[in-house]
């Protein structure tokens, strides 16, 4: 399992929630899956729209997930890639590079500048192939969460986990 820190931006921690898959991020991610103040805020302006995205009040009761604010270190960091990425993305990368965690994000623009940073990433697919190679979902019920995001509005670049085990 993971023992490092993982950092979810908005739109990859939406796919869990609305895909009602989140038992997973609880299975795998216990008590080392932060969200920043910027991602919360981000996720209940949504669930006015989308209420299962509420479910992450019980992410983070049951310490699933940590809210953490920027720390001191990080908000230089932050107001520089607020310039090409939403406040979401930009607090996930800037607090992963300076506590040494893992960004997990699908935004094109975020993963770029992961990569000009150096900053370890990962995104929904990568979760989920890594939930199959380490036992803690089947490959089956992968494919069936990924089909439900898909139907939520995730932009897939598979269409089943199995293409690419």
């Amino acid at each position: 399992m993971p023992e490092k820190g993982w950092y979810f931006d908005t739109v990859s921690l939406s796919n869990f929630l609305l895909s009602e898959s989140d038992t997973l991020l609880k299975i795998r991610y216990q008590k080392c899956a932060f969200i920043t103040w910027q991602v919360y805020d981000e996720i209940c302006t949504g669930s006015v729209k989308y209420p299962a995205l509420c479910n992450i009040e019980t992410l983070l009761s049951n310490k699933t997930f940590m809210l953490i604010p920027l720390p001191g270190q990080a908000r230089q960091f932050y107001s520089n890639l607020i310039i090409h990425l939403g406040k979401g993305e930009a607090s996930c990368i800037a607090a992963a590079e300076v506590l040494k965690g893992i960004v997990v994000t699908d935004d094109r623009s975020a993963r770029q500048q992961c990569q000009h940073y150096n900053v370890q990433f990962t995104g929904t697919i990568g979760i989920l192939k890594a939930g199959v190679i380490d036992g803690t979902i089947p490959l089956n019920q992968a494919d069936m969460v990924l089909d439900r995001m898909i139907k939520q509005g995730f932009y897939s670049p598979v269409r089943s986990i199995s293409e690419i085990i």
